[in-house]
């Protein structure tokens, strides 16, 4: 298996959620999974304008010149892509979103009703299955944590692919990894 680990960390006063997403690559590797980590901070992934360029102008490719080009080679070389970043104001960072959001190229513009929902083709024909890693704040609840269940699970549905965890760094890499690679 091939992980995609995004690190969507904005904090690096906060080494925490980097060391622990450094031992869960460690573990998977040991465990003979090849890791490939990118942390977005580090990128130039600028927001996305819903211009629909991607999907009109430059198919397949966003309009904005930025490093979207090597999140999205990195995605697709992925078996399974680990969204991961500590929750800011109750969700996933914005940072991570907006890597996220980078991702639409990936989609065509037409859309798919036949299931009785809305979803978009995929333009490639393997798509990584997706996994959520978050950091709790100190007054995390457990609605937030459905809530970015729900909302990531529901990325996953319309970019059809399927999220098959969410999961929290108050486990043990080796269970992290465990629920990654069994998926």
């Amino acid at each position: 298996m091939n992980a995609l680990l995004m690190n969507g960390n904005p904090n690096p006063a906060d080494p925490r959620f980097d060391a622990y997403l450094q031992s869960l690559a460690q573990v998977l590797t040991v465990r003979g999974h090849g890791v490939n980590t990118l942390e977005l901070r580090s990128m130039d992934l600028r927001q996305c304008s819903g211009c629909f360029g991607c999907w009109l102008k430059t198919p397949g490719v966003c309009a904005t010149q930025d490093q979207h080009g090597q999140l999205i080679r990195a995605y697709l070389d992925a078996d399974v892509a680990v969204l991961a970043s500590p929750l800011v104001l109750g969700f996933s960072s914005g940072l991570l979103k907006r890597a996220a959001d980078k991702l639409i190229p990936i989609l065509l513009p037409y859309i798919d009703a036949s299931t009785g929902e809305c979803r978009h083709f995929p333009r490639y024909p393997k798509l990584p299955r997706l996994a959520v890693l978050y950091q709790d704040e100190p007054d995390t609840v457990d609605e937030d944590r459905a809530i970015t269940r729900e909302i990531w699970s529901r990325m996953a549905r319309n970019a059809n692919t399927s999220l098959i965890a969410c999961l929290s760094t108050t486990m043990a890499t080796t269970e992290v990894a465990h629920a990654i690679a069994r998926a």
